[in-house]
């Protein structure tokens, strides 16, 4: 086993340990040094766990976090997919191993994940990463939904030309066909579609192609347009991050840690 262990993270061990030792080691740059051993075909067990993490140690390399892969699916925008029984169990001894080596653990994916984040602040005792971004963007193209229906509505549509070719870089079980056609649905019903996992999920991963999309003279579609709204309309993203990362923070006991 421990030989299977070796094949899978031997390499990727040498490396961390080549690139601290290179950029790290000397004390000049003040960074969080993080070691993401999340994208493998399955999840960390706990040997494999404890083995990267003294490997790590044993070459003198100071990291402040370990993300795993933990068992079910952490896909983009919505929230776990599993057993959230397996996910204590496995949590609990992640956890022990963390502590135990006294860094801390990272959730990758971790937006959106609401059924967790109970779990994940209890057994890591507040000692934790949980890494969020994507949400940013969906609040932000819900306001965008809010504030101009019309601009949504170009947006979508092109979203759901360019899905095919997202997918190539997420794993993601969206299903289009449940997704409402945006020309049935009233104005003030767009921003409902953020409550839609499918629709969320249609929005999340296209975003460089929406952001990136150009017309034939070289001008972006969307993207001026865009960071024009939400210039115009910063209070109102701001009270839309307050409300959804303020979920995160209070199911992650985030005011009792302070």
């Amino acid at each position: 086993e421990l030989l299977k262990i070796i094949e899978i993270y031997g390499e990727a061990i040498d490396f961390a340990a080549q690139m601290y030792d290179k950029f790290l080691k000397s004390g000049q740059h003040d960074a969080d040094f993080e070691m993401s051993i999340d994208e493998t075909a399955t999840p960390t067990t706990p040997l494999e766990h404890f083995f990267v993490a003294k490997e790590l140690i044993d070459r003198g390399v100071k990291f402040a976090t370990i993300a795993p892969r933990f068992c079910g699916e952490f896909q983009k925008g919505i929230d776990y997919i599993g057993d959230l029984a397996q996910f204590e169990a496995e949590m609990k001894v992640h956890a022990e191993i963390a502590r135990h080596f006294g860094y801390k653990l990272s959730i990758h994916s971790g937006s959106d994940k609401f059924s967790t984040f109970p779990i994940i602040a209890r057994e890591t005792r507040g000692v934790f990463h949980v890494k969020t971004a994507g949400t940013n963007w969906l609040e932000a193209m819900r306001t965008v939904a809010m504030v101009d229906p019309t601009l949504y509505r170009a947006v979508h549509k092109y979203a759901l030309e360019a899905f095919h070719e997202a997918t190539a870089y997420y794993h993601v079980t969206t299903d289009l066909n449940k997704i409402p056609d945006v020309d049935s649905l009233r104005d003030d019903e767009l921003p409902l579609l953020f409550e839609n996992n499918d629709a969320r999920q249609l929005i999340h991963i296209t975003y460089g192609l929406i952001l990136n999309k150009k017309e034939a003279d070289g001008s972006y579609t969307f993207k001026d347009k865009l960071y024009k709204l939400w210039k115009d309309n910063e209070e109102a993203y701001a009270d839309a991050l307050i409300k959804h990362i303020g979920r995160h923070l209070n199911l992650l006991n985030v005011d009792e840690l302070k």
